[in-house]
């Protein structure tokens, strides 16, 4: 018994250390045990600059309708710093794609997500040099542009919020593509070479998009449910021909692995046989239910996954990105955000898929889905996503009520979330707010990291003051100043 003694009271400090920490936490910011949870938010926001790369963030909310330029329109968190790269942008600027990487890109290629229809009206795809923010329309014809992504083989995917109707399309050399006329009813374009449509992935709302290296790709319909049925589903597309690794960029489309392959939507729920999927199984592990082969140009995948026996479904899923951590590591991880309805209370949440190897399992993986943000009043109606860079750090953009259309509500804003520790709970270890948006009539969109994680592209998305150099138009911002280790 004796040579234990000793160790009681290394123990115990331990113990004491744990919670005396807690204990100055609360007194240093004058709460009492009764409310931990907010000594642990400013807790959380004294030690922004060592979690977040950034010094104390925004503590409030704004409600505003400034008019002015796009670097003055944002208020930011200490050490952070606006600068306007084009005021020009479409006037519905959404994601964006860095180019040719995103280390030392010389271009941004965006969706604009308007209805388009003629050269002579804004392109629905376009290119921003970021040298001086000279802007160049490299498509027309679509409607509500909203996802694009550089691929691993050197091409550019972008894709239509529209529907069940909405398609995906491909790109290849976007620096020399311009004025391509897109008939989306058709999935023809003018110039074939540069632009196609991928139907090989079928027909849905498309915004949130991970495609991997060798081409497989998830993603998301952005659509609500509706009278009891379900509301976007998230699905799988697996090449028929894998892209090989460090293959290197293509120069012919048909090289591209998204011509042909398999599509699967996917199913939580595993209890008796899985039959336990539907309203109220929306996390834990399921399964991937092939659709099988697109069968010709149009192809409504709802429909088909709701003819497959059904699929899990959620309150228009948006954007979605790859852990790179995880990735780093060979898992494969992707979040994305569920916008939900503030004017409902239904404030939205971030999710988390993991797609776990199962060699008995359709695709040779099963998915598991976990909660990582949970909305409230305050992070509400979560739209764009990235992942920062080195760091794990998820920056999550509002698409909410501004103070514009409801004078209850404030404006937009964006967050910074930590990952999940070695704590208990599966969720992030804490959020703080990074910008609020002075203009309640615009938007944050489309929220892009450089690859040294020090800086984002971001968009203010239709703005409406007066005396715009150029009318209907948005902004793109750099917001830089983040130290990273």
């Amino acid at each position: 018994m004796a040579r234990f003694l000793p160790a009681r009271p290394r123990a115990r400090a331990v113990i004491l250390g744990t919670a005396g920490a807690a204990l100055i936490a609360g007194a240093a910011f004058g709460l009492s045990k009764a409310d931990f949870g907010y000594a642990t938010q400013k807790l959380l926001a004294s030690q922004s600059q060592a979690l977040f790369g950034f010094g104390r963030p925004l503590d409030h909310e704004l409600k505003a309708d400034f008019s002015g330029p796009g670097d003055q329109a944002v208020e930011l968190a200490k050490g952070l710093t606006a600068t306007l790269v084009s005021s020009s942008v479409g006037e519905d600027a959404d994601m964006i794609a860095l180019w040719p990487n995103d280390d030392a890109p010389t271009d941004a290629i965006i969706c604009n997500e308007i209805t388009g229809n003629t050269p002579g009206s804004p392109g629905t795809l376009q290119r921003v040099h970021l040298a001086d923010g000279a802007v160049t329309d490299i498509a027309f014809g679509l409607v509500s542009c909203d996802p694009a992504h550089r691929t691993a083989w050197g091409t550019i995917i972008f894709g239509e919020e529209a529907g069940p109707v909405g398609r995906l399309y491909e790109l290849l050399d976007p620096l020399g593509t311009t004025g391509v006329q897109i008939d989306r009813a058709a999935g023809t374009t003018s110039d074939p070479e540069h632009i196609v449509a991928r139907t090989a992935l079928g027909q849905l709302s498309y915004e949130g998009i991970v495609v991997l290296p060798d081409g497989t790709t998830y993603y998301a319909d952005e659509l609500r449910p509706s009278n009891g049925k379900p509301g976007g589903g998230i699905y799988k597309f697996v090449p028929s021909n894998p892209r090989a690794a460090g293959a290197g960029p293509i120069s012919d489309l048909d090289d591209s692995p998204l011509v042909s392959g398999t599509v699967s939507v996917m199913r939580l729920g595993l209890r008796n046989g899985g039959t336990d999927y539907g309203q109220g199984t929306n996390t834990g592990a399921g399964k991937w239910i092939s659709l099988g082969t697109s069968p010709g140009a149009t192809w409504n995948l709802a429909a088909a996954a709701t003819a497959a026996g059904g699929y899990t479904g959620y309150y228009r899923p948006e954007d979605m990105d790859l852990d790179p951590i995880a990735w780093a590591k060979g898992k494969i991880r992707a979040c994305w955000n569920n916008t939900g309805n503030d004017s409902a209370e239904n404030w939205g949440e971030t999710l988390c898929l993991t797609d776990v190897e199962d060699a008995s399992a359709n695709t040779g993986r099963h998915p598991v889905v976990e909660p990582f943000v949970i909305g409230n009043s305050h992070l509400r109606m979560p739209d764009n996503l990235d992942f920062q860079p080195r760091t794990g750090n998820l920056f999550i953009l509002m698409d909410a009520t501004t103070s514009a259309e409801d004078p209850n509500r404030t404006n937009d804003q964006v967050w910074a979330c930590l990952p999940d520790g070695r704590d208990d709970d599966i969720l992030s270890d804490g959020c703080v707010r990074v910008m609020n948006l002075r203009d309640g009539d615009a938007e944050f969109t489309g929220i892009e990291f450089l690859g040294d994680g020090k800086s984002f592209l971001i968009h203010l998305q239709h703005r409406n003051q007066d005396g715009r150099a150029i009318p209907e138009t948005s902004d793109m911002l750099l917001i830089s100043g983040f130290q990273v280790r």
